[in-house]
């Protein structure tokens, strides 16, 4: 035999001995006995172990299974707690006719015909567009966008402004971009092309080309603008800055990364801005008026006034766009509905520490701030604002979760009621008639209106009457055209399933399953020695 063929067999040999060893060491720590104790009865309680092992195993990964899973749900809380609570409580009643004295069922068109002051939310899908007629004529439009651009939708914004806002001839009085998020304001641009606008007030937020950025620039035309197209645009924003900066102090730095539009949002701003600079109207051509709003400013007529809350200071640099976004009150004779644009708990933060020079009103009705995110719509803004009423433009099934449950309980826990939460994927268009006098018989094909009876801080006379063809006063109506759905929020009266709660339950459940049956093993095996 050679040396090398002797060396392996030696090692095979000293391999085998290992494995023999090895497995005599698992029997002695079975059995607890030496192997040359070993009987009958100790293989087959050893194999009983192994067996109750490898079943303990299998149990094991199923926990482990059901816990990630459980887990993994949190993320999809926002469908599934909904859909829990519907399938077995019924849909919650955040829809339809309330069951307050002298409700009224009417259209939008009726709302729209018959009140003083309409405020009208256009489903655009996972956007918002708010669009308001006032009682002397004048008109606003704050934001008009969605998350990704849509021609139908940016047709239906159209022929909603020629349905319900504007008569032959009239232009828009006043247009207001709270942010430069693509969702706020991606159909403004198809708006100022369409309609002569007089007054535009925009965000501190400036464009800016800047490398690849400026590739994404488009000009009026749709086409990329040149190098020399956007260094004009440039040159008015950088103008425009040193105005304010000169003329308030302000000390805005255009430079600045979070000053300036990020590349998702260059090329729908540099098309709302190029428009802007060069909007005229009336037979004059008279250039339109373009405002930086700031805090304790407001425009408004002889019954209306909206002021604006923010931002407080222009000069600041923020990590999230949505905290540059104007928030603003519209008082009617007493009534009044917030506008919250995307604004985060760090803008809350400091409209809540202005309050010694700017106090928040009560309000009737709220547009909750992002769409219902949790990011928003803080417990103590919503506290300070105290609303009735709930307004939230999200789109249906949208990949965000909107509206956060977190964000309805908030609305629940300041006193709102589920009938008073109205969300456009659940609602479609909705309009606020302030000043309602209509008619109590009024109907239309899947359209309602919200009877509120809020006039308890207003001078305001409210009227009511049951009868059919009878006239109704109101301080405000909300109607809805119904057209989209979603899953309702949870109903705040008792009937909850928390899914966190669950989760934690389907863990612990199946976590003591496993702990009463591992005892039974050890009971089973310690009988069959």
């Amino acid at each position: 035999m050679s040396w090398d063929k002797y060396n392996e067999a030696r090692k095979k040999a000293k391999a085998a001995k290992n494995k023999v060893d090895s497995a005599s060491k698992v029997v002695d720590k079975l059995t607890g006995k030496s192997d040359s104790k070993i009987t009958k009865s100790d293989v087959n309680q050893a194999k009983t172990a192994v067996k109750n092992a490898k079943k303990y195993g299998w149990l094991l990964s199923i926990w482990v299974v059901i816990t990630i899973l459980a887990l993994v749900s949190l993320i999809f809380t926002n469908t599934i707690e909904p859909a829990v609570n519907n399938w077995i409580y019924g849909p919650s009643n955040t829809t339809g006719t309330t069951e307050d004295d002298g409700d009224v069922v009417t259209t939008i068109a009726d709302v729209n015909a018959n009140s003083a002051l309409k405020v009208h939310y256009v489903f655009v899908g996972q956007g918002d567009c708010i669009m308001i007629d006032l009682p002397d004529g004048k008109n606003v439009i704050i934001d008009s966008g969605s998350e990704t651009y849509n021609s139908e939708t940016s047709q239906k914004v159209l022929s909603y402004i020629d349905t319900y806002l504007l008569d032959d001839g009239e232009i828009i009085d006043y247009m207001i971009l709270t942010h430069p998020d693509s969702d706020h304001m991606y159909y403004l641009p198809d708006i100022l092309d369409t309609y002569e606008v007089a007054t535009i007030y925009r965000p501190y937020t400036f464009f800016v080309s800047d490398g690849e950025d400026s590739k994404l620039a488009l000009d009026p035309d749709g086409t990329i603008a040149t190098v020399e197209e956007q260094a004009a645009v440039e040159a008015k924003e950088r103008a425009a800055v040193a105005e304010l900066n000169s003329e308030y102090g302000y000390g805005i730095k255009i430079g600045e990364p979070k000053n300036t539009t990020n590349a998702k949002s260059t090329d729908i701003m540099y098309k709302f801005i190029s428009r802007i600079y060069n909007e005229t109207h009336g037979p004059d051509d008279t250039p339109a008026e373009i405002y930086y709003p700031i805090a304790g400013e407001h425009f408004g007529g002889d019954e209306y006034t909206f002021t604006f809350y923010a931002p407080i200071t222009p000069s600041n640099v923020y990590s999230s766009w949505n905290n540059y976004s104007s928030v603003i009150v519209l008082d009617y004779n007493g009534t009044k509905i917030a506008f919250t644009g995307d604004a985060e708990t760090e803008e809350e933060d400091e409209i809540l520490a202005n309050e010694s020079n700017l106090p928040l009103p009560d309000v009737d009705i709220m547009d909750m701030g992002h769409h219902g995110s949790d990011t928003s719509s803080q417990d103590a803004f919503v506290k300070a604002l105290s609303p009735e009423y709930a307004i939230i433009s999200c789109g249906i099934n949208n990949k965000y979760g909107h509206p956060k449950q977190k964000t309805i309980d908030t609305l629940y826990n300041n006193g709102v009621d589920s009938n008073h939460i109205f969300i456009t994927a659940q609602s479609g268009d909705i309009v606020i008639g302030f000043g309602y006098t209509g008619n109590s018989s009024a109907s239309g094909d899947n359209e309602e209106v919200v009877d509120n009876n809020a006039g308890q801080n207003q001078d305001s006379e409210v009227t009511s009457t049951t009868a059919d063809n009878q006239t109704v006063t109101r301080d405000f109506v909300i109607a809805y055209t119904g057209e989209a759905s979603l899953v309702a929020p949870s109903d705040p009266d008792g009937n909850i399933i928390k899914w966190w709660y669950v989760v934690v339950g389907i863990i612990v459940i199946s976590g003591v399953i496993l702990l009463v049956i591992i005892p039974s093993f050890l009971k089973s095996s310690k009988k069959s020695k």
